[in-house]
């Protein structure tokens, strides 16, 4: 008997529906099914984890979490500690800096467009959307740049 979305909803767990939550943000931002499952269970959990109990947790080969980790650990969201016979893995939580990251990201490519667009008259409506962008994204900097002063 095939089930509905509704019955497993149901079913579903509050853990379960975070790690859904935080995998379906990170994949937004681009990372792979693997990396974003990984990167899920290891936030949602309250004690770092073995590579091991990774992959139960996820349904992902051993070789496979392995490989997902390690991408982890290369982009500076996962910390690898030694236990006594086994390297355990927890999730650095720096939500701030990968909103940053993106913000810049984002904002060097409207800085390229707007750049592309210049003086091209068939172009202005979108020339302006992108300064419009630009602006918004400069408001955001100041606005943060002033809660840091004043915090």
């Amino acid at each position: 008997m095939i089930e509905s979305n509704t019955m497993s909803a149901e079913r579903e767990t509050p853990m379960d529906r975070a790690i859904r939550r935080v995998k379906a943000m990170m994949m937004n931002w681009g990372f792979g099914e693997g990396c974003s499952s990984v990167y899920a269970v290891l936030l949602t959990s309250r004690e770092p984890l073995s590579a091991k109990d990774i992959g139960e947790r996820t349904s992902y080969a051993y070789s496979s979490t392995i490989n997902y980790l390690n991408t982890l650990i290369r982009m500076g969201l996962v910390e690898r500690v030694r236990s006594v016979r086994k390297y355990l893995y927890m999730a650095n939580v720096n939500f701030v800096e990968r909103i940053k990251a993106e913000r810049e990201k984002v904002k060097g490519y409207l800085n390229q467009l707007g750049t592309e667009l210049e003086g091209i008259k068939d172009l202005e409506p979108l020339s302006e959307k992108v300064e419009r962008a630009i602006a918004y994204l400069r408001r955001v900097e100041n606005a943060v740049a002033v809660d840091k002063e004043e915090g």
